[in-house]
């Protein structure tokens, strides 16, 4: 029996051990990430309220909206979170997307990753606007007036993002919340949407807080406090 003990020991080693702890680089790379993000929260939102659960969280930032303006969505994809966020809105939601999946590679995701057969089933109070986004803004602004009250970014992408802020910066109203869908919390995290809204804030001299993150994923919720660049 001892001898057993002793092989079964050294094959949980080798199989668990060596192949999928010690040489597998995905897993340092996302706790370097994770460790990343936990000195950020430590620094920057610590006493913001945290969540486990995804759908917690965008239910509690949708509770939080308290101005009136537009509802926009930039990353449908498979539709889940629209269908966890129009329920909760009072008239239309937009939703932006070019269902093609995303235009460069991200995150060890190839280009064309998350691209969608189908057309989502989302519910009566969502209008979707097809196309890339800097396709699809313009007119969009042009038809739509009025200030940001809900802004989802789900586009993973540094220049996706960018698009967003350069196009929709001037409707950012105080008290606007933005829900980021992968905001920290993965390998290089800091070079995506993070970086395009830390750029934008910048560049505009917006003040914001965060009001709500996410202790298992990579969502962050923010509220604006101050846009000098809102008519």
């Amino acid at each position: 029996m001892p001898l057993f003990k002793r092989t079964l020991s050294e094959f949980l080693f080798r199989r668990f051990m060596l192949k999928h702890y010690s040489s597998n680089l995905l897993l340092e790379m996302n706790l370097e990430a994770k460790m990343d993000s936990l000195e950020y929260i430590k620094a920057h939102m610590v006493d913001a309220p945290f969540f486990e659960k995804h759908k917690q969280l965008v239910k509690y930032t949708l509770d939080n909206i308290g101005k009136d303006g537009l509802h926009l969505e930039f990353g449908v994809g498979r539709g889940k979170s629209m269908r966890w966020i129009a329920p909760e809105i009072d008239g239309t939601i937009h939703g932006f997307d070019s269902f093609e999946g995303i235009q460069e590679h991200w995150n060890g995701n190839p280009i064309g990753a998350f691209s969608q057969k189908r057309m989502p089933r989302v519910p009566n109070n969502v209008e979707f606007h097809v196309g890339y986004f800097d396709a699809t803004l313009p007119d969009f602004l042009d038809s739509h007036s009025g200030p940001i009250a809900f802004l989802h970014v789900d586009c993973d992408l540094y220049s996706s993002t960018v698009t967003i802020f350069d196009a929709l910066g001037e409707r950012l109203q105080p008290g606007a919340i933005i829900l980021f869908d992968e905001y920290y919390n993965f390998h290089r995290w800091q070079q995506h949407e993070f970086k395009a809204f830390q750029e934008f804030v910048r560049r505009s001299s917006v003040q914001y807080e965060y009001i709500a993150y996410s202790v298992t994923g990579q969502q962050v919720a923010v509220r604006i406090l101050s846009n000098p660049t809102c008519a």
